[in-house]
């Protein structure tokens, strides 16, 4: 008996052994309902609900009108199964929006576990996109300056993990604001915890920035 194509497709990835994957665009998933509740995502904070409406997934007219999830006023989680092996790989596609002026670092986006620290945007005069944050607002690398982070241009970080050498490398490709290459890449970067395993993540995007995660994949390797 032939398996409907929409539960064909969910099979082929859940084969794929990823601890996490999804590219927002089979079910649980549809355009411009909340995603609030579904596959895992909810409120990071209780005490703090979410805005359902700005957290939702859309077709990206600039991106070919592929599927992302829209962010904005998010405080969102996603708890998943942590991940096994010596070596784990994350890969995710990020893209934003944002004024000239706003809070310092309205979006951040970390993975428990994970001894990377957070991915930011960081809205100050010496800020922009970067990594290694620890939450607390301060320190971190900035990897693209402000102005050189081309809106609705969607950003690749790759973390590639290795727990058992206590190190990890990153990578972050895309296009400049004036269409150039960008690549910023990080090898052999000694890790700033000591956690052997990634099992969640989570998303912080004030007021200040419409950001989109048009994928995400966390696998064990």
């Amino acid at each position: 008996m032939k398996l409907p194509l929409l539960v064909a497709a969910a099979f082929t990835l859940a084969s794929a052994r990823a601890d996490y994957l999804t590219t927002f665009t089979i079910p649980p998933y549809t355009l411009d309902q909340t995603i609030l509740g579904v596959d895992g995502w909810n409120d990071r904070l209780l005490i703090e609900k979410g805005k359902p409406d700005t957290m939702r997934v859309v077709a990206v007219r600039w991106n070919d009108y592929k599927p992302a999830l829209m962010m904005k006023d998010a405080n969102l989680k996603h708890p998943f199964a942590p991940t096994t092996g010596d070596r784990v790989k994350i890969t995710f596609d990020l893209a934003m929006t944002f004024p000239d002026k706003g809070a310092l670092r309205p979006f951040r986006i970390g993975f428990n576990g994970a001894p990377c620290g957070e991915v930011f945007m960081d809205m100050g005069a010496e800020g922009g996109l970067g990594f290694q944050a620890d939450g607390s607002g301060r320190g971190g690398v900035v990897a693209l300056k402000k102005a050189e982070v081309k809106i609705n241009s969607f950003y690749t970080f790759t973390v590639a993990i290795d727990y058992a050498k206590h190190t990890y490398d990153l990578s972050i490709t895309g296009e400049k604001r004036d269409g150039t290459p960008f690549h910023h890449q990080a090898k052999d970067v000694a890790f700033e915890s000591k956690a052997k395993t990634v099992s969640d993540l989570y998303i912080i995007a004030g007021s200040d920035v419409t950001a989109y995660l048009g994928s995400i994949a966390i696998r064990s390797e």
